[in-house]
């Protein structure tokens, strides 16, 4: 428990597992922080990620809405924030009911739901993939051969990190695709009741990073994705390399996501958009009402000077010292690539191999493993079964490519 400082305000955070303990850690010593989780029972992993020692208290919301709303009015708060993927819905719930910042809870189910969050974009007039949603496999396909679509994107209405996400070509893999996603319960602990088809999109993928205050949108990162193939039809995240901030690119990407933005009500808060740039323009794949899940605080101090997390604590609170004055589209000093790391076989994790192995490159700044040292690998699969992320920062890109070429040959011998 944190120590009490007189009349210190009260920050209220919903679920700040994983990247979410970032912001607590950002948050504590300005703020007294409250804990609120959004579900009863959280995944062994995700709940370990919870600085508990920053809290002063932990409570839980669902089947006690009511008795939680009044202990958190009596300490009035002076912000409520969606700390992770899992508190969207019930962050925006509590800031509304306590008369705080935060964003309209009537779009909140769209800020999930990614079918919804595709009809909310097209009821706004906002350009996005052809979709349909279902159980049965024959209407997919039928759909994807009335609308002239050779290959299709299957995945889950509500899941995270590219959980059972399947491109597919044909019948068979559609079919395969719907099997493997209905009925399962997928990362967010809830069951999969049906698929999203959607219209495959041809084109490079953008990682978006942005801060909202009151409507004023400010983007703190902008990446551009690189994947790998596996298993003939699932792409992995490869690496992302940070955009400098006069790309010609963004004067298309940043005004389209402006609008993602105000479609779905996302007014304040932090948020994180994935779209394809495609030769027609940007049409979104999903945008997430969080920070992103590979924040990394000293990593984009050191590239831009700011960082989304930062910059989170103050889109919700009463003053905004951090973000005054900062400007619209990022700054970039040091070039970064963020790299995935790829396990290629079944093996106990080698932290400290893998540690040394880095800290040999000049473009090394950090890496965060998803999993503990000597735990046992899978192939990856998807970005849950990547073991890792490693940050590489330098002035200059060759630096960064030759510590990226290394990286590489290094996981063939120890992943």
């Amino acid at each position: 428990m944190t120590q009490e400082v007189p009349d210190q305000p009260v920050v209220v955070m919903v679920d700040a597992f994983s990247s979410g303990a970032l912001l607590a850690h950002q948050a504590a010593g300005r703020y007294r922080l409250i804990h609120v989780r959004s579900r009863r029972e959280v995944p062994a992993t995700f709940a370990a990620s919870l600085p508990a020692g920053l809290f002063d208290e932990d409570l839980t919301y669902p089947g006690d809405a009511e008795d939680v709303l009044r202990r958190l009015a009596k300490a009035g708060p002076a912000a409520v924030i969606s700390a992770s993927e899992f508190g969207v819905e019930t962050a925006d719930e509590i800031a509304a009911a306590l008369g705080l910042r935060g964003n309209d809870p009537a779009l909140s189910a769209a800020r999930r739901d990614k079918a919804l969050m595709m009809e909310a974009l097209a009821a706004a007039g906002v350009r996005t993939p052809r979709q349909l949603q279902g159980t049965d496999p024959g209407k997919l396909s039928a759909w994807r051969r009335e609308q002239g679509l050779h290959r299709i994107v299957v995945k889950p209405l509500d899941s995270a990190g590219s959980e059972d996400v399947f491109t597919c070509d044909t019948d068979q893999e559609v079919k395969d695709a719907v099997e493997a996603i209905v009925g399962k319960t997928n990362l967010m602990l809830r069951e999969n009741k049906a698929v999203l088809g959607q219209e495959y999109l041809a084109g490079d993928e953008y990682i978006i990073n942005s801060v909202s205050r009151d409507g004023t949108h400010r983007f703190t990162d902008v990446w551009i994705s690189r994947k790998a193939v596996v298993d003939e039809q699932r792409k992995i995240y490869d690496y992302e390399d940070l955009l400098a901030p006069g790309d010609p690119r963004l004067e298309e990407i940043l005004p389209y996501v402006c609008d993602v933005l105000g479609a779905l009500g996302i007014d304040n808060g932090p948020a994180h958009t994935e779209l394809i740039l495609t030769s027609d323009g940007p049409v979104l794949l999903e945008t997430g009402a969080r920070i992103s899940g590979l924040a990394n605080p000293p990593a984009l101090q050191r590239c831009t000077g700011a960082d989304q997390v930062t910059l989170t604590l103050d889109c919700h609170t009463a003053d905004a010292p951090e973000l005054t004055g900062r400007p619209l589209r990022y700054t970039r000093q040091e070039s970064a690539r963020c790299v995935n790391l790829i396990a290629h076989r079944s093996v106990p994790l080698p932290e400290q191999a893998i540690r040394e192995a880095l800290e040999k490159l000049p473009a090394f700044e950090s890496v965060r493993f998803r999993k503990g040292d000597g735990a046992l690998t899978g192939r990856t699969v998807d970005l849950n079964s990547s073991p890792g992320a490693v940050f590489l920062v330098h002035r200059d890109d060759a630096e960064i490519e030759r510590a990226y070429r290394a990286l590489r040959a290094m996981e063939h011998e120890l992943l």
